[in-house]
């Protein structure tokens, strides 16, 4: 190397994350690069006079974090001034108190939007049959339409109001893909599943550009603090790919963006006729960007969520239901071959696939797709991927890994979601839920992520989480699938880095990556279980400019 480095940290713990987890002392930085990595003495003779020192004093630096799966636009827009955050309401009283002085609608519209609720946590929401009614926010909304978001965002409760506003009757089908949740007498709940909610998204009016643009910068600056500078956004419909455009266009990026393409959003499901359509106008395929902002392939659904029994699985749940696909199709054959089909049309036009799957049933399917897509077009660098992975078969494992699919788990969903979980699928199910350890053993490339707005995007309690530092009820995870400190911090560094296939860019701290880098008050490595979690970045490093502060 000649001339001298513009920034040099000193004297502190320098974990590399290479092959073999290397420890240094010190870290160069010149433009938006790695310069030199290696002890105190090596790096401080690239310093100049106008070279920037920072002393670490003792501190430990990782590389930048990659969450693997975050909704970088909807993390931005949930919670006040947006919409109500319902995260923790405990009581229909709460819940109906947050909604009586709830924020004005997107562009200032009478629309109240909540976001967050979770059955389990609200008596009167648990113990309703078929589910939650619309008659227990009615009183309090009155005749301002409103939308209540499930955390897992794969279903809606919406007021009376809402129902009349959209038109949906007794007598309106069930969409594909989705249900219009029913009460004995067959009027709608205001429940509604999967596809269903997109008949009441699409008639919510949307934000407006400076809303939204606002509102994605803040979100990433929420996510610099917590040392994070790359996110796979796995839900990116048009209009969203636009405002990432003007970000990166306008110098306002403080967080590298990977998308995943979705044309069908707000609804989950899809179909192969609709993908073809999509994808023979798009022109777009996995690679097209920079640094910043690229195209990194496509988000399929499966199937839905546990919590809904909308999961397909292959035991049943307690009611005897297996679910199904919310693919279109008529039986489970028809809904299995659309898939494939779909998995199918995004690889041949060259988008990685990421397939949400959370029950192992439909998470065979998935694999059986890719693979079948594979074997006829192959395409050695794909890395097709499944999202969140739940419930996994064991006997997938040894599969997933000879044809390189890889799975992003959701570990914080351990201490989130546990309740409603247990008594969907039970409790010795949900111990062995996202198996990042036996995953691992097998041979298959995990990475791990927040799925923010579902969980808070805190990598530390999903490093404590996987590490067997269970956090909460029902987070504790079997000793045989817990991971060791080192093979957590891989999870969100290089694993999301190389299912993006950007390992040769970043993920590691060495010379020729780029320099995302953060600065943090403990160590991850020793420091005891309640303390990881405590652990706070100090400084974050985002293509060596200072992103964050403390």
């Amino acid at each position: 190397m000649t001339g001298h480095a513009d920034k040099v940290l000193l004297g502190g713990k320098v974990l590399t994350v290479d092959a073999g987890f290397t420890v240094a002392s010190a870290v160069a930085v010149t433009g938006d690069r790695i310069t030199a990595v290696g002890d105190d003495d090596h790096v401080r003779a690239l310093a100049g006079p106008s070279t920037e020192v920072i002393d670490l004093a003792g501190q430990t630096v990782l590389p930048g974090i990659n969450d693997a799966h975050l909704h970088l636009a909807l993390f931005g827009l949930s919670g006040p001034p947006f919409s109500v955050d319902l995260n923790g309401i405990d009581s229909l009283g709460a819940l109906n108190e947050a909604l009586a002085g709830g924020p004005p609608g997107p562009g200032g519209s009478r629309w109240l939007i909540g976001e967050g609720w979770r059955e389990a946590n609200i008596p009167e929401f648990d113990a309703a049959v078929p589910g939650p009614h619309r008659s227990l926010i009615d009183e309090v909304t009155g005749d301002r339409p409103t939308v209540l978001h499930h955390a897992s965002r794969h279903s809606v409760l919406v007021n009376t109001a809402a129902l009349r506003i959209v038109g949906i009757t007794r007598d309106t089908p069930d969409p594909d893909g989705g249900q219009i949740v029913r009460g004995p007498d067959g009027e709608p709940t205001g429940l509604l599943l999967e596809g269903a909610k997109g008949l009441i998204d699409k008639q919510v009016p949307d934000h407006s550009e400076k809303e939204r643009l606002d509102a994605i910068e803040t979100a990433m600056r929420k996510l610099n603090a917590l040392g994070i500078t790359s996110v796979t956004d796995p839900i990116v419909w048009p209009e969203l790919l636009r405002d990432y455009t003007t970000l990166r266009r306008d110098g306002r990026m403080t967080v590298r963006v990977n998308t995943l393409m979705h044309w069908d959003w707000p609804s989950p499901a899809s179909s192969s006729e609709r993908l073809e359509t999509a994808l023979g106008y798009a022109g777009l395929s996995t690679g097209l960007g920079d640094d910043w902002l690229r195209i990194g392939g496509c988000k399929l659904f499966a199937d839905g969520v546990p919590t809904q029994c909308t999961a397909w699985l292959h035991d049943p749940y307690p009611s005897g239901d297996h679910g199904h696909l919310i693919t279109p199709g008529d039986d489970d054959e028809a809904r299995y071959e659309e898939l494939l089909r779909m998995i199918e049309l995004a690889h041949r036009n060259r988008l990685q696939v990421q397939v949400h799957v959370t029950g192992d049933r439909a998470a065979d399917a998935a694999a059986d797709g890719i693979i079948r897509a594979l074997k006829a077009d192959p395409w050695p660098r794909a890395r097709h991927a499944l999202l969140h992975g739940t419930l996994l078969s064991e006997d997938s494992y040894a599969r997933l890994a000879e044809h390189d699919i890889s799975v992003i788990t959701s570990s914080l969903m351990k201490s989130h979601s546990g309740a409603s979980m247990t008594r969907a699928i039970g409790e010795e199910r949900w111990s062995r839920a996202f198996p990042a350890g036996a995953l691992l053993a097998a041979g298959v490339h995990v990475a791990d992520s927040s799925d923010a707005p579902v969980t808070y995007p805190d990598w530390r309690r999903g490093i404590a989480t996987f590490a067997g530092a269970a956090p909460g009820p029902y987070s504790d995870v079997p000793p045989d699938l817990r991971l060791t400190r080192e093979q957590a911090i891989r999870l969100w560094t290089t694993a999301g880095a190389y299912i993006e296939n950007a390992e040769d860019r970043k993920g590691t701290i060495t010379p020729g990556k780029l320099a995302d880098l953060v600065v943090l008050d403990g160590d991850v490595l020793t420091a005891d279980d309640d303390a990881l979690q405590q652990i706070t970045p100090t400084l974050t490093l985002a293509g060596g400019r200072v992103v964050h502060s403390a």
